[in-house]
Protein backbone atom coordinates (compact mmCIF):
# COMPACT_ATOMS: atom_id res chain seq x y z
CA UNK A 1 0.00 0.00 0.00
CA UNK A 2 1.07 3.75 -0.78
CA UNK A 3 1.72 5.60 2.56
CA UNK A 4 0.58 9.29 2.11
CA UNK A 5 3.28 9.96 4.51
CA UNK A 6 6.17 8.33 2.64
CA UNK A 7 8.81 10.10 0.27
CA UNK A 8 7.78 11.93 -3.14
CA UNK A 9 10.00 12.46 -5.41
CA UNK A 10 7.88 15.30 -7.35
CA UNK A 11 6.45 16.87 -3.83
CA UNK A 12 10.18 17.01 -2.69
CA UNK A 13 11.64 18.66 -5.99
CA UNK A 14 8.79 21.33 -5.60
CA UNK A 15 9.27 22.15 -2.49
CA UNK A 16 11.08 25.57 -1.77
CA UNK A 17 10.21 26.53 -5.45
CA UNK A 18 8.16 29.83 -5.68
CA UNK A 19 6.96 28.74 -8.84
CA UNK A 20 7.00 25.23 -10.86
CA UNK A 21 6.95 27.33 -14.45
CA UNK A 22 9.67 30.14 -13.23
CA UNK A 23 12.33 28.74 -16.09
CA UNK A 24 12.66 26.41 -18.43
CA UNK A 25 15.33 25.28 -16.41
CA UNK A 26 12.90 23.98 -13.44
CA UNK A 27 10.83 22.60 -16.33
CA UNK A 28 13.25 20.33 -17.37
CA UNK A 29 13.67 18.74 -13.86
CA UNK A 30 10.55 17.76 -13.99
CA UNK A 31 11.10 14.64 -16.28
CA UNK A 32 13.51 12.99 -13.83
CA UNK A 33 10.50 13.54 -11.02
CA UNK A 34 8.18 11.96 -13.06
CA UNK A 35 9.94 9.18 -14.05
CA UNK A 36 10.98 8.49 -10.42
CA UNK A 37 7.32 9.15 -8.80
CA UNK A 38 6.43 6.27 -11.35
CA UNK A 39 9.53 3.61 -10.51
CA UNK A 40 7.60 4.61 -6.55
CA UNK A 41 4.82 3.50 -7.19
CA UNK A 42 5.49 0.55 -8.93
CA UNK A 43 8.00 -0.20 -6.34
CA UNK A 44 5.73 0.14 -3.39
CA UNK A 45 3.01 -2.22 -5.29
CA UNK A 46 5.28 -4.92 -6.51
CA UNK A 47 4.30 -4.48 -10.07
CA UNK A 48 7.16 -3.71 -12.56
CA UNK A 49 4.33 -3.58 -15.25
CA UNK A 50 1.97 -1.09 -13.21
CA UNK A 51 0.55 0.92 -16.13
CA UNK A 52 0.05 5.04 -16.10
CA UNK A 53 -1.72 7.65 -18.86
CA UNK A 54 -0.34 11.01 -18.73
CA UNK A 55 -2.25 13.83 -20.40
CA UNK A 56 -0.29 16.14 -22.19
CA UNK A 57 -0.24 19.86 -21.11
CA UNK A 58 -3.03 21.87 -24.00
CA UNK A 59 -1.53 24.44 -25.92
CA UNK A 60 -1.60 27.54 -23.63
CA UNK A 61 -0.18 31.11 -24.65
CA UNK A 62 1.54 31.97 -21.61
CA UNK A 63 5.48 33.00 -22.23
CA UNK A 64 8.01 32.79 -19.56
CA UNK A 65 10.07 35.66 -18.77
CA UNK A 66 13.39 33.54 -18.55
CA UNK A 67 14.54 33.55 -22.32
CA UNK A 68 13.65 35.37 -25.31
CA UNK A 69 10.75 37.38 -25.88
CA UNK A 70 8.28 36.07 -28.45
CA UNK A 71 4.70 35.05 -29.01
CA UNK A 72 2.32 32.02 -28.53
CA UNK A 73 3.83 30.39 -31.85
CA UNK A 74 7.06 31.23 -31.24
CA UNK A 75 9.81 27.97 -31.14
CA UNK A 76 12.12 29.62 -29.43
CA UNK A 77 10.09 31.57 -26.32
CA UNK A 78 10.05 30.08 -23.36
CA UNK A 79 6.52 28.20 -22.80
CA UNK A 80 4.82 25.44 -22.07
CA UNK A 81 6.13 23.42 -24.94
CA UNK A 82 9.68 22.37 -22.63
CA UNK A 83 6.85 21.18 -20.12
CA UNK A 84 5.60 18.73 -22.77
CA UNK A 85 8.71 17.48 -23.62
CA UNK A 86 9.45 16.96 -19.96
CA UNK A 87 6.04 14.79 -19.59
CA UNK A 88 6.87 13.02 -22.87
CA UNK A 89 10.45 11.87 -21.39
CA UNK A 90 7.95 9.17 -19.51
CA UNK A 91 7.91 7.58 -22.37
CA UNK A 92 11.44 5.75 -21.53
CA UNK A 93 9.61 3.95 -19.12
CA UNK A 94 7.73 0.92 -20.36
CA UNK A 95 3.89 0.60 -20.05
CA UNK A 96 3.43 4.21 -20.15
CA UNK A 97 1.14 6.50 -22.16
CA UNK A 98 0.69 9.98 -23.38
CA UNK A 99 -2.34 11.39 -24.22
CA UNK A 100 -1.24 14.31 -26.43
CA UNK A 101 -3.40 17.34 -26.14
CA UNK A 102 -1.34 20.04 -28.42
CA UNK A 103 -4.47 20.90 -30.78
CA UNK A 104 -6.80 21.38 -27.46
CA UNK A 105 -6.61 24.27 -24.95
CA UNK A 106 -7.40 27.83 -24.56
CA UNK A 107 -4.56 30.81 -24.94
CA UNK A 108 -6.05 32.26 -22.19
CA UNK A 109 -6.83 29.31 -20.42
CA UNK A 110 -5.02 26.26 -19.54
CA UNK A 111 -8.01 24.18 -18.35
CA UNK A 112 -9.65 23.09 -21.78
CA UNK A 113 -13.67 22.90 -21.73
CA UNK A 114 -14.02 20.10 -23.92
CA UNK A 115 -13.23 17.27 -22.06
CA UNK A 116 -14.61 14.64 -24.09
CA UNK A 117 -11.47 14.46 -26.72
CA UNK A 118 -9.27 14.11 -23.72
CA UNK A 119 -11.47 11.33 -22.27
CA UNK A 120 -11.57 9.67 -26.09
CA UNK A 121 -7.34 9.28 -26.83
CA UNK A 122 -7.18 8.19 -22.90
CA UNK A 123 -9.85 5.55 -23.57
CA UNK A 124 -7.68 4.42 -27.02
CA UNK A 125 -4.48 4.37 -24.91
CA UNK A 126 -5.93 2.08 -22.45
CA UNK A 127 -7.51 -0.07 -25.05
CA UNK A 128 -4.24 -0.87 -26.43
CA UNK A 129 -1.76 -1.44 -23.04
CA UNK A 130 -4.21 -2.37 -20.64
CA UNK A 131 -6.74 -4.50 -22.88
CA UNK A 132 -3.99 -5.53 -25.55
CA UNK A 133 -6.30 -4.05 -28.24
CA UNK A 134 -4.58 -3.92 -32.11
CA UNK A 135 -5.45 0.15 -31.81
CA UNK A 136 -3.86 2.65 -33.25
CA UNK A 137 -4.14 4.76 -29.98
CA UNK A 138 -1.77 7.47 -31.15
CA UNK A 139 -0.94 10.30 -33.03
CA UNK A 140 2.29 10.20 -35.49
CA UNK A 141 5.43 10.22 -33.88
CA UNK A 142 8.82 11.24 -34.78
CA UNK A 143 10.91 8.81 -36.34
CA UNK A 144 13.76 10.27 -37.49
CA UNK A 145 15.01 12.83 -39.77
CA UNK A 146 16.87 12.60 -43.12
CA UNK A 147 18.73 15.82 -44.65
CA UNK A 148 18.05 16.25 -48.66
CA UNK A 149 19.98 18.73 -50.40
CA UNK A 150 18.11 21.69 -48.51
CA UNK A 151 15.36 20.50 -47.38
CA UNK A 152 14.57 17.89 -44.24
CA UNK A 153 12.52 14.83 -44.34
CA UNK A 154 10.31 14.10 -41.26
CA UNK A 155 9.65 10.35 -40.99
CA UNK A 156 7.05 9.22 -38.31
CA UNK A 157 5.57 6.17 -36.21
CA UNK A 158 1.83 6.05 -36.30
CA UNK A 159 1.36 8.11 -39.55
CA UNK A 160 -1.07 5.23 -41.53
CA UNK A 161 -3.08 8.08 -43.29
CA UNK A 162 -1.17 11.14 -42.46
CA UNK A 163 -3.40 14.09 -43.72
CA UNK A 164 -4.33 17.78 -41.77
CA UNK A 165 -7.09 18.62 -40.46
CA UNK A 166 -8.05 21.50 -43.45
CA UNK A 167 -6.62 19.58 -46.26
CA UNK A 168 -4.52 22.27 -46.91
CA UNK A 169 -0.31 21.90 -46.14
CA UNK A 170 1.37 20.94 -42.47
CA UNK A 171 1.50 23.86 -40.17
CA UNK A 172 3.40 24.94 -36.86
CA UNK A 173 6.84 23.48 -38.42
CA UNK A 174 9.80 25.75 -37.88
CA UNK A 175 13.73 24.99 -39.44
CA UNK A 176 16.85 26.33 -38.87
CA UNK A 177 20.65 26.14 -39.45
CA UNK A 178 23.86 26.03 -37.31
CA UNK A 179 22.77 29.57 -36.61
CA UNK A 180 19.43 28.33 -34.56
CA UNK A 181 17.75 30.85 -36.39
CA UNK A 182 13.93 29.71 -36.42
CA UNK A 183 12.49 30.35 -40.10
CA UNK A 184 9.11 29.18 -40.44
CA UNK A 185 8.95 26.20 -42.62
CA UNK A 186 7.11 25.27 -45.81
CA UNK A 187 5.69 21.42 -45.29
CA UNK A 188 4.55 19.46 -48.04
CA UNK A 189 2.93 15.77 -47.25
CA UNK A 190 4.65 13.12 -49.14
CA UNK A 191 2.64 9.46 -48.12
CA UNK A 192 3.68 9.03 -44.57
CA UNK A 193 6.21 11.59 -44.85
CA UNK A 194 6.83 15.57 -44.56
CA UNK A 195 8.97 17.58 -46.56
CA UNK A 196 10.57 20.86 -45.13
CA UNK A 197 12.10 23.84 -46.86
CA UNK A 198 12.28 26.91 -45.39
CA UNK A 199 12.68 30.43 -48.23
CA UNK A 200 16.51 31.61 -47.80
CA UNK A 201 18.02 28.39 -45.69
CA UNK A 202 20.05 26.23 -48.00
CA UNK A 203 21.89 24.08 -45.45
CA UNK A 204 18.65 23.46 -43.09
CA UNK A 205 19.91 21.35 -39.52
CA UNK A 206 16.99 21.61 -37.00
CA UNK A 207 13.68 20.74 -36.97
CA UNK A 208 11.03 21.95 -34.46
CA UNK A 209 7.45 21.10 -34.52
CA UNK A 210 4.46 22.50 -32.82
CA UNK A 211 7.21 23.38 -30.08
CA UNK A 212 5.35 26.51 -28.79
CA UNK A 213 2.72 27.42 -26.04
CA UNK A 214 -0.28 27.81 -28.48
CA UNK A 215 0.71 26.46 -32.01
CA UNK A 216 -1.51 25.97 -34.51
CA UNK A 217 -1.49 22.53 -35.74
CA UNK A 218 -3.49 20.47 -38.20
CA UNK A 219 -1.40 17.05 -38.76
CA UNK A 220 -3.26 14.27 -37.34
CA UNK A 221 -3.55 10.24 -38.83
CA UNK A 222 -6.32 8.54 -40.30
CA UNK A 223 -8.20 8.12 -37.15
CA UNK A 224 -7.82 12.04 -36.28
CA UNK A 225 -5.29 11.84 -33.42
CA UNK A 226 -2.70 14.82 -33.75
CA UNK A 227 1.11 15.11 -34.43
CA UNK A 228 3.23 14.82 -31.19
CA UNK A 229 5.18 17.83 -30.62
CA UNK A 230 9.16 17.19 -31.38
CA UNK A 231 12.62 19.67 -31.70
CA UNK A 232 15.69 17.68 -32.96
CA UNK A 233 18.11 20.36 -31.18
CA UNK A 234 17.60 18.40 -28.39
CA UNK A 235 19.72 16.01 -29.65
CA UNK A 236 22.84 18.18 -30.69
CA UNK A 237 26.00 16.54 -29.28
Amino acid sequence: MVSGRAKHPVHDWYAGRASLYASVAGIQEYDEAQIAWMRRYREAWGRDDFKFLVVMLPGYGKILNSGPAGDQESPDAHSWAWMRESQLAALKLPHVGVANTIDLGDAENIHPKDKLPIGQRLALLAQRDAHNRNTLAQGPSLSNVKIRDNKLVIHFEHARGLQTTDGLTPTAFWLADESKQWHRADARIVNETVELTAPGLTTPRYVRYAFAGKPKVNLINVVGLPAYPFRTDRFDP
